[in-house]
């Protein structure tokens, strides 16, 4: 990819998306409240609901709502697509890569989805296509994969990558509020869209995973193969038991090796008191990396909110402009397994491919220790059935009735493969619906 040599270019900016991160960029422009000048001109800012009431001050002249004008508008050199799902935004991101623009986008669910096409056709046509501010917020993950950074093969990938998830399970571990009130909370604090579906399953998490495992291994990890557990069953008791045992509930995306494969879960674990997990509170995300030779890896830093992320894409259109004025390529690495690799590419470890196999978790063989409730009517004819059948792999560490007139067990298991816990609890579950098995995995080294 070749790019001209300019130093006094002055860049066009158009940024399709005028909501809280858009706003928050063009603030960072306008209001100085970057950390250096660069070279650009805000030309066009397009906003579908043009009557909303904005965090920002422009010219009604420069906000459209005709979003075609600006991706094929030639005094526009860059394009900053902040609008969020998947359509239109993914069409006006092919649409400027088309026109000839460099395109930047905070967008997880386009990058997750098309990431790896969108990229072959920057390529094409010369441009970059720059998603830092699609996963962690302000932690510069991706410029950290791409460089290769990290010096030592990573094995495994601990991380908070959903803030209002994390937001909530802090609540209800540090205030008792239950699962819902903690929702409400962090919908009145702007921690939750109005709709929180989409945090609180675990899908957001997981788009960022897979962008993360993709970029680690070189092979596209589509999010439909990682196992998603959102939090939403969770309950106070839970938490209670948590405490009880100097745990806490935490919502991480993980990704473990074991022998050629890579297993990708979204899920609440539970951790010890003392893991650094522990003090990740709020909209705080963390990633650990696990490693041979150098062990754990350890990065934190704001997940979300308006300058933040508007910082870091401010960044990413800073390394495009030096980019071009150095006349240096910025390694953007991002690749499908399944494309042919050249011989060249084959020597150039930068285009390593690792040839790694993604299955399912509950094919993971790595044994476990695991956190077992079963709820249950009191006069349960299955309460003896599960005492029994959890009995040869777990200590039943208490009975108890909640504020239902519900019995609940609670069952600490031995190390387990999650097959082996699903064997175990399957059977329950089909011989009654009044039976409610829930399972937290337990991980000690983290």
């Amino acid at each position: 990819m070749k790019h001209t040599t300019n130093c006094h270019k002055k860049y066009g900016l158009g940024i399709l998306g005028a909501g809280t991160i858009g706003g928050g960029l063009i603030r960072l422009i306008t209001e100085g409240l970057a950390p250096r000048p660069l070279p650009i001109q805000i030309r066009q800012v397009g906003d579908r609901d043009l009557p909303r009431v904005r965090s920002f001050r422009l010219p009604e002249s420069q906000i459209t709502n005709d979003l075609d004008t600006i991706v094929n508008d030639p005094s526009i050199d860059i394009v900053v697509e902040v609008l969020g799902g998947l359509e239109p935004a993914r069409t006006y991101i092919e649409k400027a890569l088309v026109a000839g623009k460099h395109v930047i986008t905070a967008n997880k669910y386009v990058i997750s989805e098309c990431g790896d096409q969108l990229q072959e056709l920057a390529n094409r046509k010369g441009k970059y296509l720059l998603f830092e501010a699609s996963v962690a917020g302000s932690i510069p993950i991706i410029e950290i994969l791409n460089q290769q950074i990290i010096p030592d093969r990573v094995q495994g990938l601990y991380a908070i990558l959903n803030g209002t998830s994390n937001f909530i399970l802090t609540r209800m571990a540090e205030a008792g509020e239950d699962y819902e009130e903690a929702l409400l909370k962090a919908q009145q604090l702007g921690f939750s869209e109005p709709d929180p579906s989409f945090d609180v399953s675990g899908k957001d998490a997981a788009q960022k995973l897979s962008i993360l495992i993709s970029l680690l291994k070189q092979q596209y990890c589509p999010p439909s193969g990682i196992n998603l557990r959102g939090i939403e069953f969770l309950t106070a008791g839970q938490f209670q038991f948590a405490a009880e045992h100097q745990m806490i509930i935490k919502p991480l995306a993980i990704y473990e090796e074991d022998e050629g494969k890579g297993f990708a879960s979204v899920e609440p674990v539970l951790l010890p008191r003392h893991s650094v997990f522990a003090n990740v509170r709020n909209e705080y995300n963390v990633l650990m990396f696990g490693c041979p030779n150098i062990g754990q890896h350890l990065l934190i830093g704001k997940g979300a909110g308006q300058l933040p992320t508007a910082s870091v894409i401010y960044s990413d259109i800073r390394k495009i402009i030096v980019a071009e004025s150095s006349g240096h390529h910025l390694i953007t690495g991002w690749r499908r397994g399944s494309r042919q690799v050249s011989e060249s590419e084959r020597r150039n470890e930068l285009a390593e491919v690792t040839g790694v196999r993604f299955s399912p978790s509950a094919e993971n063989p790595r044994r476990f220790n695991f956190y077992v409730n079963c709820v249950m009517p009191p006069d349960s004819s299955l309460k003896r059935t599960i005492r029994e059948r959890f009995a040869s792999v777990g200590e039943l560490i208490q009975e108890q009735r909640n504020d239902s007139q519900l019995f609940g067990l609670n069952i600490l298991t031995e190390r387990i493969s999650h097959a082996e816990l699903g064997e175990m609890a399957s059977p329950a579950l089909s011989e009654s619906r009044d039976v409610k098995i829930s399972w937290i995995r337990i991980l000690q080294e983290i």
